[in-house]
């Protein structure tokens, strides 16, 4: 076993973040070693950056926390999403007596950023759309992995939102924010996507003035819940969703996976997302890949193995399911648990307490011939990559109709926590 003293890192990096203790041990050589041949010369970002995005555990998110700190002190807490829809729907200056903070809110949505480039938003939200469902699914199943972190697990745990009963709830919220952030033009001004994404922002703000004073939260230990750090770590499974999916027969250029990263760059930045480094090429991505990769180290505490389960099972048939609707549940249930057989190692789905899926494991292997014959068709078969996308947006809206029964997603926290 490594037993490396870990350095003396500088005040605003949590010691949660392993990088630097990890980076000279087995498990960073390992790491290395996997994702190095895919980038040419060293794997490793410049020791400055790697501090920089260390240092975004200890940050929040300024503008909008600021907003709901004085929503709480002041007491108007409880008309704050009335506001914000207000501001989306009709403009700032539509909500009477507008608080400063709604106003300091507004005033960084509408600013665009000088990175800003609509038509790869546009060319990447398309791409994202290719993916249809299987995003849906990969996503769920990749969630896996995150919830073996303390940092990750606790938020969800004490939320409640993720376990139980209401697990697929909120994984169709999710679903639902997904599909409005990457329908066309979802991000301009009075679009679906902008709006859902700010709902997000702020529903994110009250959850930090929520978990960040409970006693179950670290924060000495892990800097503060739902920071840039984290959330670009979501963000980077796009990266990884659009890797991953070559193994499905989509067949997706270097160009067009940085494509998809902006539409990601300019939904995080709605989302007040905005990590101290942004890869701009593939290997750059890698690389951020390993600071990933070996920045947190595993806690598989019962909250782990609940998350998990959760979500599993909440594709499983219930005892009064009959018929066909317990055949598709029955199907759908076997769907999920291959993607995570296929896409997750064995060790994970043991240690989260997951069923290991046996044969099921190869079946997202089916979507390969399709895909990969509808990849070469859009680029060959003139009007078929407009008649695709149209399919997958109408696929993917169908299932989530299916599932909701047209009901619109909340976007609210939980009123209370869990324990």
């Amino acid at each position: 076993m490594d037993i490396t003293p870990a350095p003396r890192l500088e005040d605003g990096i949590p010691p949660a973040f392993a990088y630097f203790r990890n980076e000279p041990t087995s498990t960073g050589r390992a790491a290395a070693e996997k994702l190095g041949r895919f980038v040419k010369g060293s794997i490793r970002l410049p020791e400055d950056t790697v501090r920089g995005m260390g240092r975004d555990r200890s940050r929040g998110d300024t503008v909008s926390d600021t907003f709901i700190e004085t929503a709480f002190t002041d007491g108007y807490a409880g008309k704050v999403r009335k506001m914000v829809v207000q501001a989306l729907d009709h403009g700032i200056g539509s909500v009477e007596r507008a608080p400063s903070g709604l106003e300091a809110l507004f005033q960084h949505l509408d600013t665009e950023p000088d990175w800003l480039d609509w038509d790869l938003v546009e060319r990447g939200a398309q791409i994202f759309r290719r993916y249809g469902t299987d995003a849906f699914f990969y996503f769920g199943v990749m969630t896996f992995e995150g919830y073996r972190f303390g940092h990750i697990q606790k938020p969800l745990a004490l939320t409640g939102a993720y376990t139980g009963g209401s697990a697929f709830g909120r994984f169709l919220e999710t679903c639902r924010f997904w599909t409005d952030v990457s329908e066309p033009g979802a991000l301009r001004q009075g679009g679906a996507g902008r709006k859902t994404a700010v709902m997000v922002r702020v529903m994110h703000s009250m959850i930090r003035h929520t978990i960040g004073p409970h006693k179950e939260w670290d924060g000495k230990r892990f800097g503060v819940p739902l920071n840039p750090y984290d959330q670009f770590t979501t963000i980077s499974l796009s990266f990884v969703l659009s890797q991953h999916m070559k193994l499905l027969g989509y067949r997706i250029s270097d160009e067009e996976a940085l494509a998809h990263m902006h539409f990601w760059r300019y939904v995080a930045y709605l989302m007040g997302c905005e990590p101290a480094f942004y890869p701009e090429t593939v290997e750059d991505w890698w690389r951020a890949s390993y600071v990933l990769a070996v920045g947190a180290d595993p806690n598989d505490e019962p909250d782990s193995r609940m998350l998990s389960q959760s979500f599993i099972d909440a594709f499983a048939p219930s005892p009064e399911d009959q018929g066909e609707e317990r055949a598709a549940k029955e199907r759908e249930y076997r769907k999920v648990l291959g993607y995570a057989g296929f896409f997750l190692p064995a060790a994970t789905l043991d240690v989260t307490g997951v069923p290991q899926p046996g044969l099921l494991r190869w079946k997202p292997l089916t979507r390969f011939v399709p895909n990969l014959v509808a990849s070469a068709a859009r680029r060959v078969v003139p009007g078929f990559a407009a008649t695709l996308d149209l399919r997958r947006r109408q696929s993917r809206a169908a299932w989530l109709s299916h599932h909701t029964g047209g009901r619109p997603a909340a976007f609210t926290p939980v009123e209370r926590l869990s324990r």
